[in-house]
Order: structure tokens, then C-alpha cells, then sequence
């Protein structure tokens, strides 16, 4: 173990593994030097039998001395006596196993002096018991070596203490002798878990030897009778008895004088460490500042490379976007923001452009609401007596409430004839069922979600489409939404573009159901933005015919299974145009297309009128 002091010497001690504290005398030195430290007590354990042999003689007959040899032995023996005084000569008897006295005597000293002699013992025992809770220290220390060190200095004391209360209650001095002992022992509250030196361990020892000694001495003083006469004759009491404790006490006053070396080398050297430990804090403090400098600018400098990159690929996103557009020959004509530059990306000269007239919400809300305008300055306009649809009118249709609601990906499909004079003149082949697509698109935006949307029927007119433009459009879109899904997948899609089905004419089946796949693969990229609506107005107006496209569609929906990437598919289709007989749909794509046919625009009752008419 190192010394708890650097100025401490490392000697031959150890660390008791039960409790923790030190055994200042070991075995173990090479150099015999604890074997020196400990003759002095040695010479004490050697002194015992010849003790003991004086002790029976003097006490006349006792065959063994029954004396306390351990400290819990020693303190039950000290509460014995405090508890009753009246017995003391009794319990000092048996205590010495047959130490005895005249009765007549007893009775005598009892009716004489008892009472002064009861409370004389007790103030002994008092000082007593003080005294060995110092001294016990000092044996706990030499125990360390052996208990037999332990046995012979308890023992002792327990035969002193019987041999003072038997025969000395009268002798107050040797009780003042003990109180002087006690304030001269160290104030230290466990003697073992100083660490020792040299010095100390050589003082303690001969401390221990001497207050055998002393112990020893005022017992056969207080034993013999002669003795005690001659000596209260030829010269002051207990002068013997003095000189062994003034001994005692320059021991005593030598081992303060050791324990406060070593507290104040002790203490200026831990002095020393807590100002070398707060010029250690201090560089540590200041490279610490230094690292969190560094790591501040190291941060800012990732940051900065991190929006350098990010930036990159945003523009690297938009080339792949635009080589895409071009792969799918849909053009555009907007302006794009380059970092800090803006610059205008010219057009392609094709069949759509996109932002075009077909995604552009705003115009096609306007052609819709000149063409079906649900109030009119002139009640008797034509157009105010026919039902005009609206959000509350389509959340009264079982089949969009089913389709909103469902979990799962589904078609819906509205299909129903306009009156002609349920709509103005501007809008003569305007369904009136479009205002619904247009609803739902802007409801769903206004909710965060995520809309692609095609109206085929823009203007006033109504033009031919091909249905792969309006697909490749809406796959357009949707890629719109998060590019970066070219930066893995750019080959991949492109190899489908240039594939030779997807070169095939519009009008073949496979061609419809390629573009499907790849619109398929890129919504199972989008699984993270979740529900995903699009919108198609007027799907009859395309080229192709129309239960191929619409068979086309149902297949798609039918197979995203993928609970993660739902898709909600909304279709309007004006019979006039273009009809598609539904009654083939069976099984899983029956339960997941809403259909609703022959929602015709009708005429409203007398009772309906008068209320509209009412509310204008």
C-alpha cells in the first residue's frame, strides 16, 4: 500500500482486507525491524506468569485467576460494578475465583465507612472506564501482531481494577493518576487508521509496556499490606506508582508531538498538491477552451460543408429532373433558381408542358365556376335550377365517404350526364362533376397532403389528350416532390423510358401498363410523405379507348398492397364522351374501386328552388 504522505516512510504495514485499517506490525519485514518495534511489549507478555504467581499468592489460595482477556470482556466487567455498588467486595471476590476476607471484617468496614467507600469505587471505576477507552487503543494497535498482546494487557487491567476496588476504595490517588493518563493519551478517535512511522510505532509500544507496567505495580501495591505500611511511612503513597506515569505521560507527550510532525508535513504537502492540482485545472481549463474553440470552428466549417453539399445535390437533383423530363418528352417552361443565379430552362417543343394549363388548379377553377355558377343576379337563369356540385353534396356520396376513409390504397370513379341547361354557355362540354376534382385537390393541399392532379378539359374547349401524357405528367409531379429518389434509382427509371415497350403507341395496352409500373415504382419511393392523392378530370377525353385505360388503372391500384405507400386515385368521367362498362370488376379489385355511375345532374324540385331562390 503507498504512504498516505509522501514524507511518510513506507514501512512494513498492511491493510486489514475485513475493515480497512492498517496493521502497523507485520511478520513480514525483511529487515526484523517490527520485531525491534516490538520488544518492549514483548517484555510485557514475557512478565505475565511471574505477575499471575504473585497475584495468587498475595490473594491467598486463588487457583486461577479468572480475569477479563478480551475488551468486551473488560467493559461487561466495568458495567458490572457501575450497576451496584452495594456488591462490589462480593463481585471482586469471585472475580479473583476465591479471593476472600474475614466476614467479621467485611461487616466491619461495611458499618464503618461503606458508603464513603461505594462512592470512592465508583468514581474509580468512572475514571477506569475512561481510561481504557483511551488505552484500548493502543491494544487494538498491538493486537495486530498477535492476540496474545491483547489477551495480557486486558487481563491486566481487569486484575487491577478488581485489586483497587477490593482493597484500595479508600485511596482516591491512584483514580487521579488514571484521569491524568486519559488526557495525556492522543484525541484520535480509532488509533488504526493512523499511518505509522517509525517513531510512533516505537513510542506506542513502549506506552503499551509502561501502562502494564503500572497496572502490575498498583496492584501488587494495593495487595500488600506491608508494602502499602512502609511505604505510607518512609516516604509519600503510590511515589513508585508516580514515576511510572509520569513515564507514561512524556511517552504520551512524545507521541503528540510525532502525530503533529506528521499532521503538519501532512498538511503543507497537501497544500503543495492543491495548488499544483489548481495549476493543473487551470491548463487543463485553458485547453479545454482551446478544443471547444477548435470544435466551434470545425463545426461551423461542416456546417458550411454541409450546406455546400447539400446545395450540390439540389442542383444535381434538378439536372437529373430535367434530363428526366426530357427522357419523358414533357416540357416546361419555367424559371429555376440556381443558388443565387436565375435562370430561365427553355422548353421543349412537345405535346405537354408542364406547369401547363392541364395542372394549373387556378385556370381550371375559374373555367369551371364561369360554367357552373351556383348564384346568378337573374333568378330566372336557367343554370340556378339545377343541382350544382359542391363539398357538401359530394360528402353526401356513400361511395367518396367509403374511398376518403379506406386505409388502403383505392379507385374512385364518379361518371354522370350534365344538362345542357344546367351549365352557361361558356362551358357547353364542362362536366358538372369537375368542380368535385377541383375540390378535392385543393381540400387535400389545405390539409398537407400531397396531390398530383391532371384536368384534361382546361379551357372551353374540349381537346383530345393522349392518357401516357397525362401518366407521364403525373409521374412528373410526383418526382417533383423529392428528386433526390433519381440519385439511386436515375438508371434504373431511364432504363424503362427507353425501353421498347414504352416506345410503343399510345394506344397499346403495354405501353399504358409500363408507364403504370414505373409511376409504381417511384410511389414506393415516397413511402415516408404518406398518403398520396391524384386527381384525373375527364380521363374520357383521351385518344385512347377507354375501358383500356380505366382496366389499365384498376390493375395499378389492385396491386399496391404495400400498406406504407397508399394511394388515393380520384376519376371523372362524362359518359357523353366516353363510357366504361364496370360489371367485369370482381374480387380484390371490386372491394377497392368506389364506383359511382349514372350520377346525373338533375333539375331541382319546386320546394328546392324556392329555397335557393331564397337565399340569393
Amino acid at each position: 500500500m503507498e504512504p498516505l504522505d509522501p514524507t511518510l516512510p513506507n514501512t512494513d504495514t498492511a491493510v486489514d482486507p475485513i475493515n480497512g485499517n492498517i496493521n502497523w506490525f507485520t511478520k513480514t519485514g525483511i529487515d526484523n525491524t517490527n520485531d525491534q518495534l516490538l520488544r518492549p511489549a514483548e517484555d510485557a507478555v514475557h512478565g505475565r506468569d511471574g505477575f499471575r504467581q504473585k497475584m495468587r499468592g498475595l490473594l491467598k489460595g486463588t487457583s486461577d485467576l479468572q480475569a477479563a482477556k478480551t475488551k468486551e470482556e473488560l467493559e461487561q466487567q466495568i458495567t458490572n460494578y457501575q450497576q451496584d455498588d452495594d456488591s462490589l467486595e462480593d463481585r471482586a471476590a469471585a472475580a479473583m475465583n476465591g479471593a476472600t476476607q474475614s466476614h467479621d471484617k467485611y461487616e466491619t468496614n461495611r458499618k464503618s465507612g461503606g458508603k464513603k467507600v461505594g462512592r470512592r469505587a465508583q468514581l474509580f471505576v468512572k475514571r477506569f472506564a475512561d481510561f481504557m477507552q483511551c488505552y484500548s487503543g493502543v491494544i487494538e494497535v498491538l493486537k495486530g501482531a498477535g492476540q496474545m498482546y491483547g489477551i495480557v494487557a486486558y487481563e491486566t487491567l481487569s486484575i487491577f481494577l478488581v485489586v483497587v476496588i477490593n482493597k484500595g476504595g479508600n485511596d482516591s490517588k491512584i483514580a487521579e493518576l488514571l484521569g491524568d493518563l486519559r488526557k495525556s493519551f492522543p484525541q484520535l478517535s480509532d488509533w488504526k487508521k493512523i499511518y505509522p512511522t517509525v517513531s510512533i510505532k516505537t513510542l506506542v509500544a513502549e506506552v503499551y509496556k509502561q501502562v502494564i507496567d503500572f497496572a502490575r505495580d498498583a496492584s501488587l501495591y494495593f495487595t500488600h499490606f506491608s508494602t502499602r505500611l512502609w511505604r505510607a511511612i518512609g516516604r509519600p503513597p503510590s511515589m513508585g506508582i508516580d514515576n511510572t506515569v509520569g513515564a507514561i505521560r512524556g511517552k504520551l507527550a512524545a507521541v503528540n508531538a510525532e502525530a503533529m510532525i506528521q499532521l503538519h508535513k501532512r498538511t503543507k504537502n497537501i497544500d503543495v498538491t492543491v495548488q499544483e492540482s489548481h495549476r493543473e485545472i487551470k491548463k487543463l481549463k485553458d485547453l479545454n477552451d482551446v478544443l471547444v474553440a477548435s470544435y466551434k470552428h470545425l463545426q461551423e466549417d461542416y456546417q458550411a460543408f454541409r450546406e455546400e453539399v447539400i446545395e450540390r445535390e439540389r442542383l444535381e437533383d434538378i439536372q437529373r429532373l430535367e434530363l428526366f423530363k426530357d427522357t419523358l418528352k414533357v416540357g416546361r417552361d419555367a424559371f429555376v433558381r440556381i443558388g443565387s443565379i436565375r435562370k430561365e430552362v427553355n422548353s421543349f417543343s412537345l405535346q405537354i408542358s408542364y406547369p401547363s394549363p392541364e395542372t394549373d388548379i387556378t385556370a381550371c377553377n375559374e373555367i369551371l365556376n364561369r360554367a357552373f355558377r351556383n348564384t346568378s343576379h337573374s333568378p330566372k337563369s336557367p343554370r340556378i335550377a339545377y343541382v350544382q356540385m359542391s363539398l357538401d353534396l359530394l360528402n353526401t356520396c356513400d361511395e367518396y365517404l367509403r374511398w376518403h376513409n379506406l386505409s388502403q390504397s383505392c379507385l374512385l370513379v364518379l361518371s354522370g350526364r350534365t344538362a345542357s341547361d344546367g351549365r352557361s354557355s361558356h362551358g357547353y362540354t364542362n362536366s358538372w362533376l369537375s368542380p368535385a376534382t377541383v375540390q378535392v385537390t385543393e381540400q387535400g393541399m389545405k390539409e398537407g397532403r400531397k396531390v398530383a392532379y391532371y384536368f384534361c378539359h382546361p379551357d372551353i374547349r374540349a381537346e383530345a389528350h393522349r392518357a401516357k401524357d397525362v401518366l407521364q405528367s403525373l409521374l412528373y409531379q410526383i418526382l417533383e416532390w423529392k428528386p433526390d429518389v433519381l440519385r439511386h434509382k436515375n438508371q434504373a427509371f431511364l432504363s424503362s423510358v427507353r425501353s421498347e415497350a414504352w416506345r410503343k403507341p399510345a394506344s397499346d395496352k403495354e405501353a399504358i401498363n409500363t408507364v403504370l409500373q414505373l409511376l409504381r415504382e417511384v410511389l414506393m419511393e415516397l413511402k415516408d410523405v404518406g398518403v398520396i392523392t391524384i386527381v384525373i378530370d375527364r380521363l374520357d377525353l383521351c385518344e385512347e379507348k377507354l375501358f383500356l385505360v380505366m382496366d389499365a388503372l384498376v390493375g395499378f391500384i389492385a396491386n399496391l398492397m404495400d400498406e406504407s405507400c397508399v394511394v388515393k386515385m380520384m376519376v371523372v368521367l362524362d359518359p357523353a364522351h366516353g363510357y366504361w362498362d364496370a360489371e367485369n370488376l370482381e374480387g380484390k379489385n371490386a372491394e377497392r374501386v368506389m364506383l359511382r355511375q349514372d350520377w346525373n345532374q338533375r333539375q331541382l324540385s319546386p320546394l328546392e328552388m324556392q329555397r335557393k331562390i331564397r337565399s340569393y
